[in-house]
């Protein structure tokens, strides 16, 4: 579907939303509806090193175990099934009483892992259909702006214009100034305040103050009250460091336990055991310690523990300190990473000796041994071969669309690079012949030089014609769009043709051709009046074509 009429069906939706349903003039109250991103980008981490997934799995459990008698809660989750997907966001939990749904929400909420991009717009216009005749609060839980080419803050704004009786509320997580920006956008229009959060405690606090807003009216009941515990993990010096661990009292399975938030557990003696999670998947020198926790209200417990060593990375390509790759750290001559990073990250690991491994691009397969004892944070350095980063945009001539495919750089016919259409690609400098690898056929621009410099774009313009295949009637009229089977014949230019068994293409789209001559035909397609089947036709495109090719009717 092509730009202009995916916005058209984006707008339709919204307006059908808002005129399918009626709301109340009373103040929004009673229902909460949470929307969490479960994007790729959550499996980054937050300053105390706390992956952002994992705060807010455990917050929103925490959250959810709360007294929430006089609501319903429902909820939904973005970007956690597939790669690439604007349609990625799926309801898991309608709308029920806390005691119907509260088990189900925290197995929902567990099974998430982060994976695709950000539809917030999307996810927004589905809530709305979930809601029905409903009133309430959307909060909105997000490290991240949409990446779905749409504005949930129009949306938001529209939704306020048509005196819709939702409230959205955004709670940023670990954003950067930008983003926060652009969230807080979705908050002006909504006509709320805006929660940034950069910890456990700080995303807590945030959707606690989004909930006293949303609370009914008519709510008089104190609320309840709950064992919680609260974990203190510092080193020899105070700092405040993130432990984990377990809590067990006798005759009873053990209780997994952090200091990441709150633990809410039953009151009663316990044996504590916590340490620092390192990298391996191992709590460094664990400390154990007895503790009684209080039957209501927070026992807090500060516990001195050992820290273990820690790790970091940086790639340098000469002076300047380059984005690098994933870092894999072998042991003993395995072939199965023991653990891997970021190399945005520093990470706590094992005590011992590892060969750390990474690969930035096919001219950098790097690898740089260490030992690590306790106490020791060292950071690892990755000298990299001089590469630049290269973009490049290949455009039909005559309207300047782009081709979007992964271009090709080939040496002496041999591919050497495959450069992303939105990310590039790092390479060596030289001269090398660009390829268009379309489906239909490759284009060829022969020596194409790539400097010293570090970042570059190159732009080509390919000669290109534009043909919209349509089907007639034997009386000439039209006959209903179908797929087409097109083949190429001879192309111009230093073209060759890249599938010699042909392709499938939409009639009644316009489609860019390369100059020179094809044959399409009309794939299993019959006559929508009983004329018969349609035959193959040959055509010849040039530069700066715009035209149709009829495909008609084979003959009697």
């Amino acid at each position: 579907m092509n730009s202009r009429l995916h916005s058209f069906f984006s707008a339709l939706i919204i307006l059908i939303c808002l005129s399918s349903y009626s709301f109340s003039q009373e103040d929004p109250s009673g229902y909460i509806y949470i929307i969490l991103d479960s994007s790729g980008s959550m499996w980054g981490e937050l300053p105390d090193k706390s992956r952002k997934v994992e705060t807010a799995k455990k917050v929103l459990k925490e959250y959810v175990a709360g007294d929430f008698e006089g609501y319903e809660l429902a909820f939904r989750v973005y970007g956690h099934r597939r790669k690439g997907d604007c349609l990625d966001s799926e309801l898991l939990i309608p709308f029920g009483e806390p005691d119907q749904v509260i088990s189900e929400l925290t197995q929902s909420i567990d099974s998430i892992k982060p994976l695709g991009k950000t539809p917030i717009t999307y996810s927004l216009q589905e809530a709305l259909k979930d809601f029905g005749d409903r009133q309430g609060e959307i909060i909105l839980i997000s490290d991240g702006i949409e990446t779905c080419d749409a504005d949930p803050c129009e949306l938001v704004r529209e939704w306020r214009e048509k005196d819709v009786k939702i409230k959205v509320h955004v709670v940023g997580l670990g954003l950067d100034e930008k983003s926060k920006a652009a969230m807080q956008c979705i908050s002006d229009a909504a006509g709320t305040e805006y929660h940034d959060a950069s910890s456990a405690s700080e995303l807590s606090e945030g959707l606690t103050k989004i909930k006293e807003e949303a609370a009914p009216v008519e709510r008089k009941k104190e609320p309840k009250t709950h064992a919680a515990l609260i974990i203190i993990g510092v080193d020899s010096l105070g700092n405040k460091i993130r432990v984990e661990g377990t809590v067990i009292r006798e005759g009873e399975d053990s209780i997994e336990v952090s200091s990441n938030g709150r633990n809410i557990i039953k009151g009663g003696d316990y044996n504590l055991e916590v340490g620092v999670l390192t990298r391996n998947g191992n709590l460094y020198k664990p400390v154990t310690k007895p503790i009684t926790v209080a039957d209501s209200g927070e026992t807090k417990v500060e516990i001195v523990i050992e820290v273990p060593p820690s790790v970091k990375a940086k790639f340098l390509d000469g002076d300047k300190v380059q984005r690098g790759s994933q870092i894999y750290a072998y042991q003993d001559g395995k072939k199965k990473a023991v653990f891997k990073f970021r190399p945005q990250d520093e990470v706590y690991i094992d005590e011992g000796t590892y060969e750390f491994r990474s690969k930035p691009n096919e001219e950098n397969d790097l690898s740089v041994t260490e030992s690590f004892e306790a106490g020791d944070s060292k950071e690892l350095v990755f000298n990299m071969v001089h590469t630049v980063h290269i973009y490049i945009k290949m455009v039909a001539s005559g309207t300047g669309e782009l081709y979007r495919e992964n271009y090709e750089l080939r040496k002496d016919g041999k591919k050497e690079y495959l450069v992303h259409i939105s990310n590039g690609a790092r390479v060596l400098p030289g001269t090398y012949d660009l390829i268009l690898p379309n489906r239909l056929f490759w284009y060829t621009k022969e020596g194409v030089s790539i400097s010293e410099e570090d970042e570059q774009e190159i732009d080509v313009t390919v000669p290109t014609g534009y043909i919209t295949f349509v089907y007639n009637n034997a009386d000439g009229t039209r006959d209903k769009d179908d797929r087409v089977f097109v083949t190429s014949v001879s192309l111009e230019n230093g073209t060759v043709p890249r599938y010699s068994k042909g392709i499938f293409k939409n009639g009644g789209e316009k489609i860019p051709f390369l100059p020179g001559k094809y044959s399409v035909g009309g794939w299993a397609h019959k006559s929508s009046k009983g004329d018969g089947t349609y035959q193959d036709v040959e055509f010849e495109v040039k530069e700066g074509d715009d035209k149709e090719v009829i495909i008609k009717l084979k003959p009697n």
